[in-house]
């Protein structure tokens, strides 16, 4: 298949700290490519770059062909960039917004409205267009910001935290028309929600420090840990001796604590008995599982995950 977003060994630098240190990345046309990591690693300063709103220190790159450094305005007409900032023209409607997108677009004035029309009807928002951006909630103002990156029917959809702190009927609406309507966008998909990226992402990559430090669909990170299981454990109480006895044990590959649960990894041909032994009755629900994503990502990158 035909890759739209190509990037090889990209680094961007602010002074001395690099945001991308040789990130290499490619995206096939028609796929959603998510890239997932903790505050700071790079992820927004990527899709800054994909955009050309952000020149890279070193490397190169090319959408659809055209060359990041050189093409950068034949790129920008390709592109539908939703940031993770409503930024509108508060002195015009929602609706007055839209029309200055689609012109700006040149987009005709009949083809214009029925976009608005069909967009405006799929993601709830009649009522809303003649409202000033300050006058409807954050939920509203997000549906608008991604309207309005799809308006101009773009060929490269780049999306930073499109559902972060929406309500699940939100999210739902933009998921929906982004698995149903994947064939016409190559998107690149910034998500904290590791749930969203399991259920429409083609493939994945997970960035720590500016680097790359995973990359493959969903299948294929899985099966990196396929040697391991991960053991549930919820206890009535927890002693600080607990952490000596998980470090001592052979059967132990690595854990995490939070509260009274306790994650334990361990290799596959270890039963979940051994663990539960080792805690002397104090087992209040105890269940083996197959790594997922959140835990592969955790494993990378040592941080938590949302979940929904």
């Amino acid at each position: 298949m035909a890759v739209s977003i190509t990037l090889r060994n990209i680094i961007k630098k602010y002074g001395d700290k690099a945001a991308l240190n040789n990130v290499t990345l490619g995206v096939e046309k028609g796929h959603i490519h998510a890239v997932i990591g903790t505050t700071g690693s790079g992820k927004s300063t990527l899709l800054r770059v994909i955009a050309t709103l952000c020149v890279p220190s070193l490397g190169s790159g090319y959408i659809n062909g055209l060359n990041l450094g050189a093409r950068q305005n034949q790129i920008r007409q390709q592109i539908g960039y939703m940031s993770q900032d409503c930024r509108f023209e508060e002195s015009l409607t929602l609706m007055e917004n839209l029309i200055l997108q689609g012109k700006l677009h040149g987009i005709a004035p009949v083809d214009l409205l029925n976009r608005i029309s069909g967009f405006v009807t799929r993601f709830e928002m009649i009522d809303k267009l003649h409202a000033y951006p300050h006058e409807v909630s954050y939920g509203t103002r997000r549906k608008m910001e991604f309207i309005r990156a799809v308006l101009h029917n773009p060929s490269i959809l780049l999306l930073d935290e499109p559902t972060a702190s929406l309500d699940l009927g939100c999210k739902e609406l933009m998921e929906t028309f982004l698995r149903e309507q994947k064939s016409r966008f190559t998107t690149v998909l910034i998500s904290s929600n590791i749930d969203q990226v399991e259920r429409i992402a083609d493939r994945i990559s997970i960035l720590d420090d500016g680097r790359v430090v995973a990359e493959g669909t969903l299948k294929e990170l899985k099966e990196t840990e396929q040697e391991n299981r991960i053991v549930d454990l919820t206890l009535s109480e927890t002693h600080e001796r607990d952490f000596n006895i998980l470090d001592a044990s052979p059967d132990v590959s690595s854990y995490s604590v939070q509260g009274n649960h306790y994650e334990i990894i361990t290799e596959t041909d270890v039963k979940p008995e051994a663990i539960t032994a080792l805690f002397n009755g104090r087992i209040v629900q105890a269940s083996q599982r197959l790594p997922g994503l959140a835990d592969i990502f955790k494993r990378m990158v040592k941080a938590e995950v949302i979940h929904e």
